[in-house]
């Protein structure tokens, strides 16, 4: 059964051109690269705050699994994710798991 994540995080003050830049140019492609499907990406203000809110999808908790250990890699978090906490709040990641309902 196909997972989708619901992923949102708070962006940095001023620093939303840079987020929403490095992912269209590095972080999405790379991500793409190792299997991942994007499914889309939006913007969303709360009161003067902006957070980045995306969709991913794969086939199963188990390719979930698997695409996670190949993408989040030693040089991931040697080389990628300290940039990632300059740009966006690290205790602000929401992730939540939807599955599709056939009704």
């Amino acid at each position: 059964m196909k997972i989708i994540e619901l992923r949102e995080y708070k962006i940095k003050p001023g620093q939303t051109d840079k987020w929403l830049n490095w992912m269209r140019e590095e972080l999405l492609p790379y991500q793409r690269s190792k299997g991942m499907v994007i499914i889309d990406t939006y913007l969303r203000t709360n009161d003067g705050t902006d957070f980045f809110v995306w969709l991913r999808e794969f086939e199963d908790e188990a390719s979930r699994k698997r695409i996670y250990e190949d993408t989040y890699n030693d040089w991931w978090i040697a080389n990628i994710r300290p940039k990632v906490f300059t740009l966006i709040e690290e205790e602000s990641i929401s992730i939540k798991l939807l599955r599709p309902v056939d009704l």
